[in-house]
């Protein structure tokens, strides 16, 4: 399952792209399961960013926007912040589940949030670090409806949107070092 090019000359390639990595009952209960989800954006995001930085600590670095300083010099999640941020990532999952039958529209989606990314320090390596947040993040929200089918759907999608987000963060990182050459 690799990653094609969002260029003009596979545009056939990348408008059935998304086949190579869901089938269409994965779809299905992607969308059955949002369905749930979607009920609670910002408890779930809150719930996926908490188990995020629990897991993987060193990546709080990345989210110095999110923070506050407290009177002992110390950063803090500022809890506003964070709840907002976490709420938009939910969000611009929700479109990506909106989106799964228009893989063109998809990816071209994915591959801008990836570019816009790669300005705030975030590489595709840091990427997978988040499916075990997020795969506990559905768990606690659809609880028993949370299954074997239903977290392989999630991983498949999930693999679908950091292939895509890698490639954006790429096309950032060499448009970035295009513009510091200068």
């Amino acid at each position: 399952m690799g990653c094609n090019s969002s260029t003009n000359s596979t545009k056939k390639v990348v408008s059935t792209e998304i086949d190579y990595f869901l089938t269409v009952n994965e779809r299905r209960i992607v969308r059955e399961s949002w369905a749930v989800i979607a009920l609670d954006l910002p408890a779930t995001g809150l719930h996926i960013f908490t188990r995020l930085f629990e897991m993987e600590k060193d990546l709080k670095k990345l989210f110095r926007r999110l923070m506050s300083q407290t009177e002992s010099g110390d950063f803090i999640f500022d809890s506003v912040r964070l709840e907002r941020h976490a709420t938009l990532v939910m969000k611009n999952l929700g479109q990506a589940v909106e989106h799964l039958d228009d893989s063109t529209y998809f990816s071209e989606m994915l591959v801008l949030l990836g570019e816009k990314h790669s300005a705030y320090e975030v590489k595709p390596d840091m990427l997978p670090f988040l499916w075990p947040a997020i795969r506990d993040g559905l768990k606690m929200r659809l609880g028993e409806k949370f299954g074997v089918d239903s977290e392989l759907a999630w991983k498949h999608l999930y693999d679908y949107i950091v292939c895509k987000l890698s490639e954006g963060m790429e096309i950032g990182r060499a448009k970035n070092k295009k513009l510091h050459r200068f």
